[in-house]
């Protein structure tokens, strides 16, 4: 699967090959907007330098996107790797998540120098519900017994 990988998606395989030769004979890697990791002290195998500058990119391009939310005014309750949990009242929540994905389309431009806009999904979450995902359920259902323990009164908050 790997061979039929690198097969169809050539221009790629080579831009990681040269991407972690760079690297091994710079000594440093550095993302679009400068951030760097030398590479043998923080990073040594092959597979984390290919990964790194995916990766750190992304970020960039997050925390691109939330200099630019702020700007504008949205409230930015956390990063979420990948995404962002804002905050609005009911009546602003479209117009903030318009805002939003807009910010984050033009992060991906700025940091991707123009080549590229990248895309966003919403998750849209209105009182009195709550934001949930799957994965997430056994580590949650474990907080709260946690919570159970040590502050019965708190805990019966959350829930």
């Amino acid at each position: 699967m790997l061979n039929q990988h690198r097969a169809q998606f050539r221009q790629y395989w080579q831009w990681s090959e040269d991407w972690v030769q760079h690297a091994l004979q710079t000594g440093i890697m550095r993302t679009p907007l400068g951030w760097k990791c030398r590479v043998g002290i923080t990073e040594f195998n092959e597979r984390s330098i290919r990964n790194w500058p995916i990766q750190a990119t992304g970020a960039d391009i997050l925390r691109m996107a939330c200099i630019l939310a702020t700007r504008r005014g949205i409230k930015l309750l956390a990063p979420v790797h990948d995404a962002v949990l804002i905050e609005a009242p009911t009546e602003r929540i479209e117009s903030d998540v318009a805002l939003m994905q807009d910010a984050m389309r033009r992060a991906s431009r700025i940091v991707l120098s123009g080549d590229t806009e990248l895309r966003t999904d919403v998750k849209t979450v209105r009182h009195p519900d709550r934001y949930s995902d799957k994965r997430g359920d056994e580590i949650w259902t474990e907080v709260l017994k946690l919570l159970l323990q040590s502050r019965p009164a708190a805990a019966k908050k959350v829930a």
